[in-house]
């Protein structure tokens, strides 16, 4: 096998076989091609067989590519590669073992995040719990964190702080309890009764351990604790480990990452070799160094500097704004500016802190007719009628499977209300028995009225039947016998809507995927279909060619690469998140955040920041974001596109730097008072919107005040109107207060 196309420390860590590796990868620096290169060399050296290599990563879309490369290298079959993420080795591993844990059978159904939240507000019902006083998002993010932890509901208690811990940690008993008369595991039991097995069983454990003589994981700075504990398990006999990351792209704190898992790698195994790899083939010059001078500004780091030989290429562009509006046809009109030249949409996206900055751009886009897709919103399995079909699935595959029961027993309409449901639900739970099994005993004897039995009857004659199809269909055929005997396109057809239109759109490229998926898999059974789906999300079947805007979230956006990239809104209380000012590891999250925006970017990188934006229906005035000020100026072109306020009087004038958007002319203005909105359209068809009133409050973002208490400091922050008015001052000793403008008193200095 040749390494003639890796590069000298590339091809150091792809021949360093025996023993734990650390690669620290900076990005861009080609970590999947030391992957694949390195799996292929140790099939090619005969250290072991394709099955006895274990490579865990953390998206579908990045096992897929890392197959298809070892594949390319060696024509060898995929299926022979144990290349995968996490989750999806856990599932193939309990499939093979959970039995002996004696609460699961291998039919297991994996829950999604809305079936973990059906099931969470089904637990507040039984212990009859206020919602409103413990909420069950709240409930559903601290047991996933707990089980994340490696944390047992007992273990759990153990630790509870506080009388809220104790009942948290009751709701987690009884909410595991429901999961475990529906035979289904959430995506966290994945991992953590793996843990467990592994544990309780140490013969499974060394079963695992002899298969996988050598372990890969990729992207490890984003590992959690129980994913931690299920690969030391693994290779606490061979130590052939081999970890590649970067802990300035650890961005996923917030979901249980822990990225002490990597800076503590050579604590973990003492005789581990670290190799850098620090040349980037991604972006230009100026983009690379940029973008460490920020990251360098963070402590928790391992020194390491990037460097490419590609290009100086463009200086960064450091775009001032007047509001969102303003912010969004700016970028818009740099896209469209750009097709005139000739470069394709899908070269281009726009990366934001938090989903809710999508909309304007969103709407301007649409203005523009511009294509473009969200990423990180909506998964196509979310969608209603995709989640009821899917539903059908699961109880055919599953049939203690409460929550899919709940879902369907009345869609389409059959005439099956609340209160059936209800009297179903008391006898499941009275009498230990799963929903369908309820309903079957229910209905012999005289509870319900015989309409509604019939009823219930149909719809278990209707289950019953297709189950007994199950066996014989493949899931395509399957899910033309549902749509058959469930009528459920008709229902949709029958409601004549443009919802309804949009709906059955969606059921014909469910149609088309799940043909796909018979034509491509050897064993194309419902179980593996649903197994697939659980595990996907929509930026695994991301295209890169298909030619439209891409729009995501900076953490989505984590593991991709665009040529041109717009990073939008980047202010003091946005980004860094406001939640980041107040706690030192959190600030440096969001710096390492700001990193992994600006390394997508390969040819063009654009960061703009606004006077003014509404949040939450309320105006907020925020500073520039601290990082635009790390980054040296040898690098930047910096653009003020704002218009300037003075008296309750508008000036506006056009500017001359290059790239800017066309602004009015200060006569065409001038005059006019600032109450009230105002919209103007310049002759190159640009828009201006005021939407804020100038008055002679003393508090805006840049000036010094002092306060009795904590002494001087400068404003960073404003939200709110008249008596609800708060200001956030950084204080000169470090200190970040907020307060209610009108109950402190303040002195401008």
């Amino acid at each position: 096998m040749k390494l003639t196309e890796l590069n000298e420390r590339q091809r150091e860590a792809v021949e360093n076989l025996e023993g734990p590796l650390l690669v620290v990868a900076g990005a861009g620096s080609g970590k999947t091609r030391v992957l694949t290169y390195r799996i292929a060399n140790l099939i090619d050296q005969k250290k072991a067989r394709p099955n006895e290599i274990l490579a865990v990563t953390f998206t579908n879309k990045a096992a897929r590519e890392m197959k298809e490369r070892v594949q390319k290298i060696l024509s060898l079959p995929s299926d022979q590669l144990w290349v995968s993420t996490f989750h999806s080795s856990c599932v193939k591993i309990l499939r093979r073992e959970i039995e002996v844990l004696g609460t699961y059978t291998p039919a297991f159904t994996i829950y999604d995040e809305q079936d973990q939240l059906s099931a969470i507000k089904k637990t507040l019902k039984e212990l009859n719990w206020d919602e409103k006083v413990i909420h069950p998002r709240a409930a559903q993010s601290r047991i996933s964190h707990a089980k994340n932890c490696g944390l047992t509901p007992e273990k759990f208690l153990k630790k509870a702080l506080s009388s809220y811990d104790e009942k948290m940690a009751e709701l987690y008993k009884r909410y595991q309890a429901i999961l475990q008369k529906a035979n289904a595991l959430d995506f966290d039991d994945l991992l953590l009764l793996t843990v467990q097995l592994f544990q309780k069983h140490p013969n499974i454990l060394e079963k695992y351990q002899n298969l996988f003589k050598y372990c890969l994981v990729d992207e490890y700075q984003d590992t959690n604790h129980i994913q931690y504990l299920f690969m030391k398990l693994l290779v606490d006999k061979h130590h052939n480990i081999c970890v590649v990351g970067d802990e300035d792209q650890s961005i996923y704190s917030w979901r249980g990452a822990d990225i002490s898992n990597i800076l503590s790698f050579e604590k973990d195994f003492p005789k581990a070799k670290v190799i850098k790899l620090e040349q980037n083939y991604r972006s230009t010059k100026n983009i690379i160094e940029a973008a460490s001078a920020v990251v360098s500004h963070n402590k928790s780091r391992k020194p390491k500097k990037l460097w490419t030989q590609r290009e100086e290429g463009a200086s960064l562009h450091l775009v001032q704004l007047e509001d969102e509006y303003h912010e969004a046809r700016f970028v818009v009109g740099e896209i469209s500016k750009a097709l005139e030249a000739g470069i394709s949409l899908n070269q281009f996206s726009i990366f934001y802190r938090t989903n809710a900055q999508s909309r304007v751009f969103e709407e301007i886009l649409r203005q523009y007719t511009i294509a473009y897709k969200i990423y990180g919103g909506m998964n196509f399995y979310n969608r209603s009628e995709i989640k009821d079909i899917m539903a059908y699935f699961r109880l055919l595959s599953n049939p203690k499977d409460d929550v899919s029961f709940l879902r369907i027993i009345n869609v389409p309409t059959r005439g099956i209300g609340k209160t059936t449901v209800d009297k179903i639900e008391l006898y499941s739970h009275e009498n230990n028995l799963p929903f369908l099994e309820a309903a079957q005993k229910i209905i012999q004897g005289d509870t319900l009225n015989a309409g509604t039995a019939k009823k219930i009857l149909d719809f278990i004659g209707i289950i019953q039947e297709l189950r007994q199809k199950k066996e014989e269909l493949n899931p395509q055929a399957l899910y033309h016998a549902v749509l058959d005997k469930t009528q459920y396109s008709h229902f949709l057809k029958g409601e004549d809507t443009i919802e309804s239109l949009s709906r059955l759109e969606n059921l014909e490229e469910l149609d088309s995927a799940l043909g796909e998926f018979v034509k491509q898999k050897r064993e194309a059974t419902l179980e593996t279909y649903l197994e697939e789906i659980s595990l996907i999300s929509d930026l695994d079947s991301m295209d890169e060619n298909e030619d439209h805007v891409k729009l995501m979230t900076l953490h989505a956006a984590k593991g991709l690469e665009f040529p041109y990239v717009f990073m939008v809104g980047v202010e003091e209380g946005l980004f860094p998140h406001s939640r980041g000012e107040l706690d030192f590891e959190d600030m440096e999250e969001e710096r390492r955040l700001c990193y992994v925006g600006m390394t997508r970017a390969k040819e063009a990188l654009y960061m703009s920041h606004a006077n003014s934006r509404r949040i939450h229906g309320s105006p907020q005035y925020n500073l520039p974001s601290r990082f635009l000020d790390e980054i040296p100026e040898e690098f930047v072109k910096r653009i003020d596109l704002r218009r300037r306020v003075g008296n309750r009087r508008l000036s506006v004038w056009a500017g001359g730097a290059e790239g800017e958007a066309p602004s009015p002319r200060p006569e065409r203005m001038r005059g006019r008072t600032m109450e009230g909105v105002l919209r103007r359209q310049d002759p190159e068809g640009y828009e201006w919107d005021f939407d804020q009133r100038v008055s002679d409050n003393p508090f805006s973002p840049g000036i010094r005040l002092r306060h009795p208490h904590f002494g001087s400091g400068v404003i960073c922050r404003v939200e709110g109107q008249e008596e609800n008015l708060k200001v956030t001052i950084k204080f000169d000793n470090g200190a970040i207060k907020k307060f209610l403008a009108t109950q402190t008193q303040f002195e401008r200095i």
